[in-house]
């Protein structure tokens, strides 16, 4: 599909905004959309800027995410939005917003969900997998405190444990 905007370049974003009830959306260009973040392409007249919007975000407030409590001024090298945007928007931007702001999401989904892990119910071939991964970092755990406490006989059980299950 091509940009909206440009009408030339592949779009790899998707806009979309609810203005009084009423719903736009856009397919963009990586630059079309950076331009369009930046304000150097002017949006509808009935549209306002949701990176500049002064109202503030409810649920920022009431889980301490709000711009001012923030202290990241991070920008994703892709999109150029900043922690304060995917805040007031409750969406990332991008697929490289996700890394970018690995720590302050992690804070967030934790402060939501309680764990960031997850903890209900999987497909039964990936919850072996994952019980198994897991289960290997955890004698890890234990191996790296058996030998920081010099229990290497307690060392050597785990590490064969370890190479027993990774050789599975």
């Amino acid at each position: 599909m091509k940009c909206e905007k440009c009408l030339q370049n592949e779009a790899t974003y998707y806009y979309e905004e609810t203005v009084n009830g009423k719903t736009r959306s856009l397919h963009l260009c990586a630059e079309c959309a950076k331009k369009m973040q930046s304000g150097q392409i002017p949006k509808e007249d009935s549209a306002p800027d949701l990176f500049s919007s002064p109202l503030p975000d409810l649920l920022g407030d009431l889980f301490g995410l709000s711009p001012k409590k923030t202290e990241s001024a991070k920008r994703c090298p892709d999109c150029g939005a900043l922690w304060q945007d995917l805040v007031s928007c409750g969406k990332a931007c991008c697929p490289t917003c996700y890394k970018t702001f690995a720590q302050e999401l992690e804070r967030t989904v934790r402060a939501i969900h309680g764990n960031v892990t997850h903890t209900g119910r999987a497909p039964a071939g990936f919850r072996a997998v994952h019980e198994k991964e897991q289960r290997i970092a955890a004698l890890k755990k234990e191996l790296a405190a058996a030998i920081t406490d010099e229990n290497f006989e307690k060392a050597a059980e785990l590490r064969d444990e370890i190479r027993k299950l990774t050789a599975n």
